[in-house]
């Protein structure tokens, strides 16, 4: 059975989108129709997985909850590449807690305390990798709340190592030399999670992020966003939860998903994964553009700031040529929903792969790789007076719009 053909409100959002992305782009060596655009976006191979990803099924294994007995077939090839015997997954360090039944699907658990990839890997009372926080807002406090997944959570590096948390010490030591008597206190709150799509940064956005009441949302996009938006409607659909959002059902619908598309084997695995992906792709970009949407309303309806973050990718995949068509149609699609920015792509541009990677066998940056990011983002913070007024409450600075 052939997938239906997207629907008029669908190919004209498109078409939009494609408006957009051509004059954000103008001046780059991008193709000039969307079908070529498209090409480049499909042929990217940034969102699809990395060299750990293609030989364990990572991202997969962590969001269907698969045990360590099904992600033993790249052993053989992550040895080669010198994984230490003891080498901890994600899976295996017992620092997620399945949710039943629920759009999210996953967490992080409160109070871990592991060794992950060799780094400390802690969770505060509240499931976050981060500082103990409170809910309610500490007074004189300015507070920045991060959407992300596994770069933003601090995947292979400690806390205080991550892009997140450089950014929230930077904030403090900056305040405090401007004007050593401000009272303005910072905190940077990591909801990030490892493997969460678009629309799991909506829910969190929703369910968790607004309840501490912050002054500025950032949130995190990466040219394999559209990979963990798969797997993850993909999951939902196979074990059939709620897919909440009117957006999604109406995705779902067109793309013309039926019984014989989710029907599983003996052991609960789905026979047809490869003909369900296939009916789900061409919606991929458009659920994005709607998460991003909904993600944007409920800012504005909170008067809360928020801000797109371009996060990069460690090696070749990411290379120039290979994230442009990704790149730009994400900034097409934050400049539909007026968003500003902060495009941090080409922050590994001039490193080795080798000296930015956690390891051989695993592309996400280490320490020095999110030190690039920090000050990437610092300095676009700083190259914008608007914001930057807004974040350090300078007298006379522009206000902020909301």
């Amino acid at each position: 059975m052939r997938s239906k053909p997207a629907s008029p409100a669908t190919t004209c959002r498109l078409g939009m989108l494609q408006c957009v992305l051509l004059l954000s782009v103008a001046t780059a060596p991008l193709p000039g129709s969307w079908e070529s655009l498209k090409g480049l976006v499909d042929s990217a191979r940034s969102p699809e997985l990395n060299r750990a990803e293609r030989a364990a099924g990572y991202y997969e294994g962590l969001i269907s909850g698969q045990d360590a007995t099904n992600l033993t077939q790249g052993e053989p090839s992550m040895r080669l590449l010198g994984k230490p015997p003891g080498w901890v997954r994600f899976q295996e360090a017992d620092v997620v807690r399945y949710l039943q039944n629920d759009f999210l699907q996953f967490e992080l658990k409160p109070s871990v305390k592991r060794v992950l990839f060799g780094q400390p890997f802690t969770t505060n009372t509240l499931g976050m990798h981060d500082l103990e926080r409170t809910i309610e807002k500490p007074p004189g406090t300015f507070r920045v709340v991060v959407l992300g997944s596994s770069i933003d959570m601090g995947w292979g590096v400690s806390r205080e190592e991550s892009y997140v948390g450089r950014l929230e010490t930077w904030l403090a030591e900056h305040a405090s030399r401007k004007k050593p008597t401000s009272p303005r206190r910072f905190e940077v709150l990591n909801l990030a999670v490892a493997a969460y799509s678009p629309l799991q940064r909506l829910e969190t956005l929703t369910r968790k992020a607004l309840q501490f009441q912050p002054d500025l949302v950032l949130y995190s996009a990466t040219t394999l966003d559209t990979r963990l938006l798969e797997i993850h409607l993909r999951e939902l659909l196979h074990k059939k939860v709620d897919l909440k959002f009117d957006f999604v059902k109406r995705a779902i619908a067109e793309s013309g998903i039926d019984a014989n598309d989710l029907t599983v084997d003996s052991s609960g695995h789905m026979i047809n994964k490869e003909r369900l992906k296939a009916k789900l792709k061409p919606f991929y970009w458009s659920i994005y553009d709607d998460a991003l949407g909904a993600i944007a309303a409920e800012c504005r309806s909170a008067a809360i700031p928020l801000e797109v973050v371009i996060i990069p990718r460690v090696g070749k995949s990411d290379s120039p040529k290979s994230r442009a068509g990704p790149v730009a149609m994400l900034k097409a699609i934050a400049g539909r929903h007026g968003l500003s920015v902060h495009d941090l792509s080409n922050a590994f541009d001039k490193d080795d792969a080798s000296a930015l990677e956690i390891a051989a066998w695993d592309d996400h940056p280490n320490a020095l790789g999110h030190r690039r990011l920090f000050v990437a983002l610092a300095k676009s913070l700083v190259n914008d007076p608007e914001q930057y007024g807004y974040i350090f409450g300078e007298p006379g600075a522009p206000e902020r719009t909301r």
